[in-house]
């Protein structure tokens, strides 16, 4: 009876320290993934914008953003359209996770995870009235990808206890975005000024992620076999608004571009379904259980704001520098008890909140004029791009490369982003400060122009 009963307590303990552990490191993937996450743009957490040509040049596009894309970057940036177009941008997203941690020895990790689909469309159309230019837009915004994939092995060792061996399958689906009407005006000759409204719902198709799990693991407790399988379900629904304002100044060959995003409450309605078997092989231990739950949230969302300096130094060169903030410390969970809680740790809110995160951006482009109104364009970026983490923030880096052809009539585009960062500690108090990430983007874009 006393070994039956010590079995029991070690074995049930450790099962609910793994079960916890993993379910928190879990969730803080599903509630951002780059992603990763992801999207804003799926190459960075932070809600920066959206195309081929801005990421081309490193994302530095806040002091520019004079195609129709402008609706995510910087919406005082629509006026300067010239002809009605419909754009769409095409986006290829790879990111590799290489796992190894000084304070967990166990872990055994290195996957991969990629994700493509539509990633911009708009309709655009500038016109003259009360005497001043005017642009109107429609968009579809992609913004955060959610596809994550993680497959890896893990080793507890108990001491004396004992020990025990996991495997991990994980996998999420979904993506964010946004239906987003956008106008801009041309106040002064100098002055712009435009707004985005950013619609999240299910316009078209599903606006949120799933989630599966499943998790196997054998071991000995006390010199006793045991296994232990979980297999966990959850699809998420997302919804709400906001909105983007932008300005734009024009002074001599400089222009400064402004844009604010608004904060606001994403609502979560979470459909949950958890079950776990445990068994000891000398049976004196066994447990079972499933565990079905819908439950509804709420995300506060952060504000960030940008700043952005464009230099034509020619009809040919252009170059721009950003400085973009988020306001990831104002950003929280708050269940339907009121309760608010960490985005990425779950942990209550007074124990910590997130790090505001500021990225530095600088790109350039050099067009080479051709006859007939064609031209060539080639581009070049380089960024810092941190990101919020359970302890501080993580460091990212990156560069980006692209090119294209534009005529009277269209428009091509195409980029390729490579983004990294080494020794991070992620959305996971699971794996601390052992997480090196690389990614790689691919944006290609299409305009025509009536």
């Amino acid at each position: 009876m006393i070994r039956k009963s010590i079995s029991s307590r070690f074995y049930a303990l450790f099962s609910r320290i793994m079960f916890v552990s993993l379910v928190c490191f879990i969730c803080s993937s599903s509630v951002f993934a780059y992603d990763p996450t992801a999207s804003p743009f799926a190459s960075s957490l932070n809600p920066v914008g959206s195309g081929a040509r801005a990421a081309g040049m490193g994302g530095a596009f806040i002091g520019l953003a004079d195609d129709a894309t402008a609706a995510s970057w910087n919406p005082a940036g629509l006026v300067q359209l010239e002809k009605p177009e419909v754009s769409a941008v095409y986006s290829y997203f790879n990111r590799s996770n290489n796992y190894s941690s000084s304070t967990a020895s166990g872990l055994s990790n290195s996957d991969s995870m990629s994700a493509n689909g539509l990633n911009y469309a708009s309709f655009a159309y500038p016109f003259n009235a009360l005497g001043r230019n005017w642009t109107v837009s429609l968009n579809y915004q992609r913004l955060y990808e959610m596809r994550v994939k993680a497959d890896f092995n893990y080793t507890y060792n108990f001491g004396a206890v004992g020990s025990m061996n996991d495997v991990y399958n994980y996998n999420q689906t979904g993506y964010l975005y946004a239906l987003s009407p956008a106008f801009a005006v041309q106040v002064t000759p100098e002055l712009y000024f435009g707004a985005t409204l950013n619609f999240w719902g299910d316009f078209l198709g599903d606006n949120g992620w799933k989630t599966s799990l499943y998790a196997t693991g054998n071991g000995t407790l006390g010199g006793i076999p045991f296994t232990d399988t979980t297999t966990w379900n959850d699809k998420i629904k997302f919804n709400g608004f906001n909105a983007n304002l932008g300005l734009m100044w024009n002074v001599n060959k400089f222009t400064i571009g402004a844009v604010y995003k608004i904060p606001f409450t994403g609502r979560l309605k979470s459909e949950t379904s958890t079950r776990e078997i445990q068994s000891a092989a000398d049976g004196t231990y066994s447990d079972s259980g499933i565990n079905a739950a819908s439950s509804y949230l709420k995300m506060s969302m952060p504000a960030s704001y940008g700043l952005g300096v464009a230099y034509r130094h020619s009809d040919n060169w252009i170059f721009d520098c950003d400085v973009y903030h988020t306001t990831w410390s104002s950003s929280y969970i708050k269940d339907s008890t009121g309760a608010k809680f960490n985005t990425l740790t779950g942990g209550p809110i007074s124990d910590g909140r997130l790090k505001d995160t500021t990225q530095v951006r600088l790109g350039g482009e050099y067009i080479f004029i051709l006859p007939e109104k064609t031209v060539i364009p080639v581009r070049v970026g380089f960024f810092y791009d941190p990101e919020p983490a359970t302890t501080g923030t993580d460091t990212y880096y990156g560069f980006s490369v692209g090119t294209g052809y534009s005529s009277s009539k269209v428009s091509f585009d195409v980029s390729y982003q490579y983004r990294f960062g080494n020794n991070l500690n992620g959305g996971s108090n699971y794996i601390p400060g052992g997480l090196d990430v690389r990614q790689h983007t691919v944006m290609v874009s299409a305009v025509y122009y009536f």
